[in-house]
């Protein structure tokens, strides 16, 4: 009896409550205490006058402020800045030192901004007022086949060689009738057609395609070779529509101090005429294996090189373009330049390169030096993130000075970077390469990367030439 009077009494005051609490009387939102936002800023001693002002855009998302370019004569160990920020904040200082070699054209440093016992950084750029080089990494655009996007054949450890040249995607997928083509237009509209390779008489080796490469318009194809006796076969395909060619067929027993087992890794270096060298490094470390190319299709004069035991089956030799020199790395192997006979002339600490970084290459696009690596990410025990890198070498007369003042800089970080991903591999399978898009008077006009790791995936970066929009 009592429990229901104070039910029925209990429900008649919340029906009173609700009926005069329905209104819009709540309490206006507060502004967060203590904010810490940058509004505005501005440098207000530059020039060579050093009194000109220079406003800064400000990117709230990335926490990065670009200035206009300053005249070169400008007093750049005593910049001052003026800022507006939130009501309370302080900027940590007013006057930054942005001294820069007379080599370097831009420096990025640091600015806090405080209230209270909270604070926000926020990167600020100063550049020179120079011609600009380069591409302009803030306009990348991303074509990704890894993480949620991977390409379906990337599973299994199936797709251990691919290529790139501007044009179309090479997919050596070593499973039965899959190698094929994918065209880059095609990639960057989200469609995915294969152009399918004519197998006919494509046979031979411990798998008949493993590796495979792009020049000038050509696709090129290698068996795994497991054994000594286990065929060496290169095949070569006019256009992706036509008839394979063997034009390599062999016996590694047959050549002196050659290793046990080739294939695992192709690097074709080849010039517009189809002259160059292809190279084969073995399984166990013991050699690298060069043959001759001639006019595309004649392969010839087998040649034992030195390996070393830390380069392992993930390894590249790469030329750089217009030159004699190359580039050799491996997977504990950091990169090196050498000569056509593998001779090394000078190579980087392994300190002063990410991990595990092979596919090595260098180029030259709108007047600017870059390499360009992929690391592996290779055993169960590797701490290494599968990632293509881009560094700019620029600094130097030549490769191998600019090579040398990489590896004596403060730091060596990338100045792009794509990460891959995926889980760690026991089978070798990355590749690299690059492709300049040049306008009618031969300027450099786009710069296109690509990387492929066995089990992650590819990707191509298309980068436009840096240009003053100042």
């Amino acid at each position: 009896m009592y429990k229901l009077k104070y039910v029925t009494l209990a429900a008649v005051i919340l029906s009173c409550c609700g009926m005069t609490s329905c209104g819009d009387n709540y309490p206006e939102a507060q502004d967060a205490p203590y904010a810490t936002d940058l509004l505005s800023i501005k440098i207000v001693n530059g020039g060579s006058s050093q009194n000109e002002t220079f406003v800064g855009k400000i990117d709230e998302e990335n926490k990065m402020v670009n200035f206009p370019r300053m005249d070169t004569t400008s007093n750049f160990s005593a910049l001052k800045i003026e800022a507006q920020v939130s009501a309370g904040a302080t900027v940590q200082k007013t006057v930054y030192d942005f001294s820069m070699d007379p080599e370097d054209t831009y420096k990025t440093l640091v600015l806090r901004v405080s209230n209270h016992t909270r604070y926000k950084d926020y990167f600020i750029k100063v550049r020179k007022l120079v011609e600009l080089y380069g591409a302009d990494f803030e306009k990348v655009k991303v074509s990704s086949f890894t993480g949620d996007t991977r390409y379906q054949y990337y599973n299994k450890e199936l797709v251990r060689g691919a290529d790139f040249d501007g044009t179309h995607v090479l997919i050596v997928a070593r499973n039965a009738t899959t190698p094929h083509l994918l065209k880059v237009s095609d990639l960057q509209a989200s469609k995915q057609i294969p152009i399918q390779l004519d197998l006919t008489g494509v046979s031979g080796g411990t798998f008949p395609y493993n590796m495979g490469a792009l020049a000038n318009g050509h696709v090129y194809l290698a068996t795994l070779s497991g054994g000594k006796t286990s065929p060496l076969k290169i095949y070569y395909w006019d256009t992706p529509t036509s008839k394979p060619e063997v034009i390599a067929d062999i016996n590694i027993a047959d050549i002196p101090g050659a290793g046990a087992r080739h294939g695992d890794n192709m690097s074709l270096n080849i010039d517009k005429d189809g002259n160059g060298y292809i190279f084969f490094g073995d399984n166990g470390s013991t050699e690298i294996l060069r043959f001759t190319v001639t006019g595309h299709k004649t392969i010839g004069n087998p040649t034992i090189l030195p390996s070393n035991s830390d380069m392992t089956a993930n390894m590249s030799m790469y030329r750089i373009e217009n030159t004699s020199q190359y580039l050799l790395s491996g997977l504990r192997f950091p990169v090196a330049l050498t000569d056509e006979m593998g001779g090394v002339k000078f190579q980087l600490n392994k300190d002063h390169i990410a991990a595990e970084s092979i596919g090595a290459r260098i180029f030259t696009f709108n007047k600017a030096r870059y390499l360009l690596t992929c690391t592996v990410g290779f055993g169960s025990k590797t701490t290494t993130t599968p990632t293509m890198n881009l560094y700019d070498i620029t600094k130097g007369n030549t490769v191998q000075e600019a090579l040398e003042k990489m590896d004596a800089a403060k730091d060596q970080k990338p100045v792009y970077s794509f990460i891959l991903g995926g889980t760690f591999t026991g089978a070798p399978g990355v590749n690299t390469n690059y492709f300049i898009e040049r306008d009618a008077d031969g300027n450099d006009v786009k710069l296109y990367l690509f990387a492929s790791r066995v089990n992650s995936g590819f990707v191509i970066c298309e980068l436009p030439a840096a240009a003053d929009e100042d």
